[in-house]
């Protein structure tokens, strides 16, 4: 596929907008996947207004950054407008805050979720760093780069398949 340059960047550039493409899709599916299973799991366990009464007192600044981020979605409700799929607040925080989640309600979701919190972070933080990298256009990042982080993704999302329906 051809891609149309809209910028006059140096050739070096576009090797990493090629390998990230690669990498988004899983990554799109991971995050998403483990934002489904969180507000499932939590709902479960505390009731269909977990965010509100359990998870605002435990992590005000992730529960504010959501509303703050609301509050951008109401003011263009154009951008983001679904008939498919209902916002809820947890799509609305960073794949770091889904982390500071799982640690915040580490007592539930270890091992219920994931086999320790060490395995969880571990794998979290390679899948974070390229993550960051692609979102950041750092230049720099290679193919090894996004198979680390996509073997990475492969091995939480086992644990997410087997937990969602």
């Amino acid at each position: 596929m051809r891609l149309k340059k809209i910028v006059r960047l140096p050739a070096e550039y576009f090797e990493g907008l090629h390998i990230g493409n690669v990498l988004f899709p899983s990554l799109y599916q991971f995050e998403n996947g483990l934002r489904i299973l969180l507000n499932s799991y939590l709902t479960t366990c505390y009731g269909a207004n977990w965010w509100d009464v359990s998870l605002k007192p435990r992590l005000q600044a992730v529960f504010d950054y959501a509303d703050n981020q609301q509050k951008k979605l109401n003011a263009m409700p154009w951008i983001g407008a679904s008939s498919v799929v209902a916002v809820v607040p947890i799509h609305l925080v960073t794949l770091g805050h889904l982390e500071e989640v799982v640690k915040a309600y580490k007592s539930d979701c270890i091992p219920q979720l994931f086999p320790t919190m060490e395995f969880f972070l571990g794998h979290m933080e390679v899948i974070k760093r390229v993550r960051n990298m692609y979102s950041h256009m750092f230049p720099c990042i290679t193919k090894g780069d996004c198979q680390v982080a996509k073997n990475e993704i492969r091995v939480l999302s086992l644990h997410i398949n087997s937990k969602l329906p």
